[in-house]
């Protein structure tokens, strides 16, 4: 919602019937009521309720968008409403629908892709959707703050810059949980009151790859017990980031890898580098692409913008396509030419240090390549799509975490003779509003 203004605590609750769930996951009623001394018809949007239930909400912001309200009482719960399986639940803003029976929440997933995507192209295929598994998830960040002389390790509460405590999770790989429970006791030894941090932290073969962004003015010498605490819960990488963004290697003890053993690929990820969030994800997204690929010839040239470290690239390269990677992190970069180099494909593959989100690949610079692949940040890429929509590259494979991006930066390709063939919704962000797109977009052919 945009421009939240908080309203005071003691606003008059509201009865509300919900009708539906929302874009972000949160209970939705429309109620004409009078607020802000304007009588007129207004949406509600009230987190952990769902449709069919009556409530009794209390108003807490205000914006152009709707009021959002937090539940008082529910009077008539749904029957579809279960007991989420985390303690967690309600309080921390990982999750937002583990209170909804499973199939109804596959099915509002399913409909969150398939009827803007519809409406966009009606005769786009929209594939069943790919879910991951619990307890799968590699990636996660998460915070610690000092609050007078106790440390707080885990995540911000639902909406709220609060950290809440995190001892379990359905989610996280079991390895990532037990880390954040032990990472108290050294953290409070280091953190200033008041002081907070952000961890990155990603599952790699052999064990955790830790970044923390903070604590710059700590010296090496004070860092002994962390350390200690990092090495007994299977941390194989510690880096620290500093305001500069510079970058620190605290200490390494193995080579850090990333193997996709479906694929026989490795990669070899940066400190904090981004990675997607299940490997089963990887998979679902690696094999549609492939997928989406099949009738290009291999002698063929491919455009793959925002390639990361190479998750999709090095799979592309064992299968002998020829590939231009374009990134704005050298880093990454490096980590696809180290691949490469490993399985001698180094001859096909040519890295591009770039920022796309302002300087994008122009179309005179596209018409060389037979396919792009393109996998933008949440925030999507409408300049390139633009730029791409005029190309007329034969093949695009957009691959988006963000379905109004997705949705916003596809219509540039369809009003330019592109036809949205089919798209792959896949959860890999459990029992939250969050879903990953793949979608191939190919010219139409003239008659």
């Amino acid at each position: 919602m945009k421009r939240k203004n908080k309203l005071p605590k003691n606003f008059d609750t509201k009865t509300l019937a919900i009708n539906h769930i929302g874009s972000k996951g949160e209970g939705v009623s429309s109620l004409h009521t009078e607020f802000n001394y304007k009588e007129k018809q207004y949406n509600f949007f009230i987190p952990f309720s769902l449709p069919n239930e009556t409530i009794i909400a209390r108003p807490t912001h205000f914006s152009s968008e709707g009021i959002r309200a937090e539940i008082i009482e529910i009077k008539e719960s749904s029957i579809d409403r279960i007991d989420p399986q985390c303690k967690h639940f309600f309080k921390c803003g990982g999750c937002t629908l583990q209170h909804w029976k499973f199939n109804n929440y596959k099915n509002w997933k399913f409909k969150k892709v398939s009827i803007p995507i519809l409406k966009l192209s009606s005769n786009t295929y929209v594939k069943p959707i790919m879910i991951s598994s619990l307890k799968s998830r590699r990636h996660a960040k998460f915070m610690a703050k000092k609050i007078e002389a106790t440390t707080i390790v885990g995540f911000n509460e639902y909406r709220t810059n609060f950290i809440t405590k995190i001892n379990e999770c359905i989610i996280l790989d079991e390895q990532l949980v037990k880390l954040i429970n032990n990472l108290e006791k050294p953290l409070n030894n280091l953190l200033q009151i008041g002081e907070t941090i952000r961890i990155h932290a990603n599952l790699l073969d052999n064990g955790i790859d830790l970044l923390i962004d903070g604590l710059e003015k700590v010296p090496f010498s004070q860092f002994t017990e962390l350390n200690k605490t990092l090495l007994q819960n299977n941390v194989i990488r510690f880096n620290r980031k500093s305001n500069d963004k510079t970058t620190d290697l605290l200490f390494i003890t193995t080579n850090t890898s990333l193997s996709n053993k479906l694929f026989s690929s490795t990669v070899y990820p940066t400190p904090g580098g981004f990675l997607q969030a299940t490997i089963e994800g990887e998979n679902a997204i690696v094999n549609n692409t492939i997928n989406a690929l099949e009738n290009i010839n291999k002698s063929k040239l491919i455009c793959e913008l925002f390639s990361g470290c190479g998750t999709i690239t090095i799979p592309l390269l064992l299968k002998k396509y020829k590939i231009h990677a374009f990134e704005i992190n050298h880093e990454t970069l490096e980590a696809i030419n180290i691949a490469a180099k490993k399985y001698g494909l180094s001859n096909n593959v040519v890295t591009k240090n770039r920022n796309l989100k302002t300087t994008p690949l122009n179309p005179e610079e596209l018409t060389k390549y037979d396919a792009i692949i393109i996998d933008p940040p949440r925030s999507g890429a409408h300049l390139q799509f633009s730029n791409i929509a005029t190309s007329k590259v034969p093949i695009v494979v957009s691959i988006s975490c963000n379905i109004n991006t997705f949705i916003r930066d596809s219509k540039s390709l369809i009003e330019n003779n592109y036809v949205l063939k089919w798209v792959q919704p896949i959860d890999q962000f459990l029992f939250s509003s969050h879903v990953e797109l793949v979608g191939l977009f190919e010219i139409r052919k003239c008659d």
